[in-house]
């Protein structure tokens, strides 16, 4: 296998940044009272995002800690002790800020709480799941979810979204990682890397083909689709996979001469993703959500890995800076919905009124103009970043202190120029 152990990958540094930037505008994008029909259906592809981004990790992690021979370096207890420990904290942070939030701004009820159902966007809801909808989640219903977020378990629950909803994909990761030591090793041995990824690609594509013909559209099917560690592995085993091929000899050497071609190829799938939906959404979207893009995917990921390091220091530190802060913009940014947008909505209407503007605009209660998009963005990555640097980084270090002494060992890395 050729070696790309001494590479740092500013490209992906850049791509797990951007595609955590869309992930929040996807999420956000509801409360944008402007924005353009157009606008709304390629932000709207948000998902694209997100298995981009499993398969990114599985990607990042076979480079990180497998050796060149393609084996673990260091023991599999160790490697997730040391992952939880990058994950854990970023989860209980923004776990308790949800939390205050929701204290904040709704007042407690003796019958439970409101949870988000996932309802398929292109199924009309049954009056009976409308009401079911609009039914609280009883107080032992919620501590036992809350015990779920505890233990990163939520993923597992398919029928509702609490708290921090984006806080599924964390579980998820755990999950990955507790996979990576069987599995990476195994899929570093393979030879028919293209035989073996088009296999994966139609492992992952069955399920949501088996649901869209048994006409599965409940919107506990959806949750499974959208979350379920299992139905998301082959996007994390992929990027695994990938990094093999990387292996093979001329690929990386290929991969940087058609890099523009490759990455212009791969983003033709969201245009693809977003014909498909309109085409037939109600039988189409499962399969869009789950697998159909996987090779456009692929090729984002892969064209990524071909752009070399920045010749200026500074814009490398601030790659790797936002890069290692993705994970941040991603768990922290669904709390903050509800409260950016009626704080801007409020600041608005102060200035509105203050200058005798009629904000006649304003479509809802939360709905703001688009323009403040480019503000919410800004806050979050600032947020983001001083989180990352000032509590997450820190706790890690505190954890990964109070390890075994044997799995505070580090894999031998020397990483950093393309």
């Amino acid at each position: 296998m050729a070696n790309s152990r001494k590479t740092r990958y500013y490209g992906l540094e850049w791509l797990r940044f951007l595609m955590a930037l869309w992930m929040v505008t996807y999420h956000f994008g509801g409360v944008y009272a402007d924005m353009p029909a157009l606008v709304h259906d390629f932000v709207g592809m948000g998902f694209f995002a997100t298995s981009t981004f499993f398969m990114l990790s599985g990607f990042l992690l076979a480079h990180v800690v497998l050796n060149d021979a393609g084996e673990m370096t260091m023991r599999g207890p160790a490697f997730v002790a040391k992952r939880l420990c990058n994950l854990y904290p970023i989860h209980v942070i923004t776990m308790l800020l949800a939390v205050v939030l929701l204290l904040v701004q709704y007042p407690i009820r003796p019958e439970g709480v409101y949870v988000y159902f996932n309802s398929h966007p292109y199924y009309p809801l049954s009056d009976a799941a409308q009401a079911a909808f609009h039914e609280r989640l009883s107080w032992p219903g919620a501590l036992k979810h809350i015990a779920l977020q505890l233990t990163l378990l939520q993923a597992w629950e398919p029928r509702f979204l609490w708290l921090n909803g984006a806080s599924w994909s964390i579980s998820a990761l755990l999950f990955f990682y507790v996979c990576f030591p069987w599995f990476a090793p195994r899929l570093m041995r393979v030879q028919r890397v293209g035989l073996s990824l088009l296999g994966l690609w139609g492992l992952y594509a069955a399920g949501p083909l088996i649901a869209t013909l048994l006409g599965s559209f409940d919107y506990v099917t959806v949750g499974m689709l959208h979350r379920n560690p299992l139905f998301r592995l082959p996007e994390f085993l992929a990027g695994v996979l990938l990094y093999r091929a990387m292996q093979v000899e001329g690929v990386a050497q290929a991969l940087r001469k058609f890099r523009h071609s490759l990455l212009a190829l791969g983003l033709c799938g969201v245009p693809i993703g977003v014909w498909l939906l309109q085409l037939d959404g109600l039988h189409l979207y499962y399969l869009t959500h789950n697998g159909l893009l996987m090779p456009f995917q692929a090729l984002v990921l892969l064209s990524a890995t071909a752009f070399g390091a920045p010749s200026h220091g500074a814009v490398r530190a601030w790659a790797q800076r936002l890069g290692e802060s993705a994970l941040c913009i991603f768990a922290l940014h669904t709390p903050l919905i509800g409260p950016l947008a009626r704080l801007t909505r409020w600041l608005i209407e102060q200035w509105n009124t203050v200058w005798g503007i009629e904000g006649t605009w304003i479509a809802g209660r939360l709905a703001v103009p688009m323009w403040t998009m480019a503000l919410h963005l800004a806050l979050i990555v600032a947020l983001a970043l001083l989180m990352q640097r000032f509590v997450v980084a820190p706790m890690r270090h505190w954890l990964e202190a109070r390890l075994p002494s044997a799995w505070r060992q580090r894999p031998a890395l020397a990483a950093i120029r393309t």
